[in-house]
């Protein structure tokens, strides 16, 4: 009997394997709306495109989307922004990036990498306090001074691990920290010239993600 059960695991575990393929950027996603990252990491949107409606924009070849007036199909029922984690189309998932009271489409951004560790990025706008003078033409001296408030886009860039959700700022720092259970690779980081590292900071997450794949249905 146990040399029975042996043989039908032997026959039953390459089946797992076959169902499963690694993640990466040429892996599609289901299409469809998420509403939790646990979706997401199932790779099981809780409601396909054909379910909703909604005014959808994507940007494909800039890794942005916008979306708003999402209802569903059979009832009309209004599905609130903050319920949803993101979205997919045409395989790529799309992860909410900002979340404003007052408009009409909201931000998302594609993950321009996918694997163990994920990178997105998206812009926000800030807003800062500058001192302004105007100067006497003549005497070159201000003569009169003020503060002017400016606004300047400001490009945010983001860690995403896939195993938990958790994200964090792409630092030098933190992909050390990110990739730190790969030793041999964190040695190498640490090793490369300053001047070059920021340069190639995201081929060290790629690289990690290739030695240390994640498997998904």
């Amino acid at each position: 009997m146990k040399r029975i059960y042996i043989l039908i695991l032997a026959l039953i575990f390459p089946l797992f394997l076959m169902a499963q393929e690694k993640l990466n950027n040429s892996f599609g996603f289901r299409n469809g709306l998420y509403k939790t990252f646990q979706e997401f990491k199932e790779n099981k949107p809780s409601l396909n495109w054909n379910d909703i409606t909604s005014d959808l924009i994507v940007m494909e070849p800039i890794h942005k989307a916008k979306i708003g007036n999402i209802k569903t199909v059979d009832e009309g029922k209004i599905i609130p922004i903050e319920n949803i984690w993101g979205f997919c189309v045409n395989g790529i998932p799309y992860k909410k990036a900002e979340e404003k009271e007052g408009k009409e489409l909201y931000s998302f951004s594609g993950l321009q990498l996918r694997g163990r560790i994920c990178y997105y990025e998206y812009e926000m706008t800030l807003s800062e306090t500058v001192e302004v003078s105007a100067y006497n033409p003549v005497t070159k001296k201000p003569f009169r001074t003020g503060n002017v408030v400016k606004e300047k886009d400001v490009r945010i860039k983001i860690l995403m691990d896939f195993e938990t959700g958790k994200t964090d700022l792409f630092t030098t720092e933190n992909v050390k920290d990110w990739i730190k259970s790969d030793e041999k690779l964190l040695l190498t980081l640490n090793s490369t010239e300053e001047n070059k590292l920021q340069g190639q900071l995201f081929k060290f997450i790629q690289i990690f993600n290739d030695r240390n794949p994640v498997m998904i249905k």
